[in-house]
């Protein structure tokens, strides 16, 4: 029986949308191209992700791979808040599912620097029953510790009873290894129909 329900958050219950919040400086293709590898694109995201690194190593990472953008650089990241949007559909999909007896929680790959500038567009965390942001941890999906960590935060949730849903398929792998149901997100339609779907399989009396 499915009794939790795990979301991520940035491209399932909030627009994580980089590349039109980019575009939006009207960059020349090269200019944007390189300040896209040197950011979003690149390895030193994760590491704002994770949350280990403090902003001033961040920041000189991000601008030693463009040096000649620095400025532009520094800008972008000032307001990189403008990356992530609310949905409408988040709170009534977890208000639904909360109704139907399920606990719901999240795991997301998120920095404390992110969260700080988007609640707005994370009003549906009070709604949910819990959950655990990479930065907490120093831990990012797919890597294994950051899934152990959520479940030693949260022992009523069991693997065998639980579903995550994510739209990034090494990270629905990372979380079958450890015998949770995935749900490969590509549409709010897509994965509520296959969540109804398999609660129905799972769940007789769904």
């Amino acid at each position: 029986m499915i009794r939790n329900i795990i979301f991520d958050i940035g491209r399932v219950l909030a627009v994580y949308d980089w590349e039109t919040y980019l575009k939006s400086y009207g960059f020349e293709p090269e200019k944007e191209a390189a300040i896209a590898n040197a950011m979003f694109a690149g390895p030193v995201w994760a590491e704002l992700d994770r949350g280990a690194w403090p902003v001033d190593r961040l920041l000189k990472e991000f601008t030693a791979r463009a040096p000649q953008y620095r400025d532009s650089i520094l800008e972008v990241f000032d307001k990189a808040e403008g990356c992530i949007r609310k949905l409408d559909y988040a709170k009534p999909w977890i208000v639904s599912l909360k109704e139907q007896e399920y606990r719901v929680y999240y795991l997301s790959n998120y920095s404390k620097l992110m969260v700080d500038k988007t609640l707005s567009a994370l009003d549906f965390l009070p709604l949910m029953d819990g959950g655990l942001f990479s930065y907490e941890v120093k831990q990012v999906k797919p890597e294994p510790e950051i899934y152990r960590s959520f479940l030693s935060r949260y022992p009523q949730v069991l693997p065998e009873e639980s579903v995550f849903l994510d739209d990034r398929p090494e990270n629905i792998r990372a979380a079958a290894a450890f015998g949770i149901e995935g749900i490969l997100f590509q549409s709010r339609e897509q994965a509520a129909n296959e969540l109804e779907a398999l609660l129905k399989t799972r769940n007789h009396s769904f």
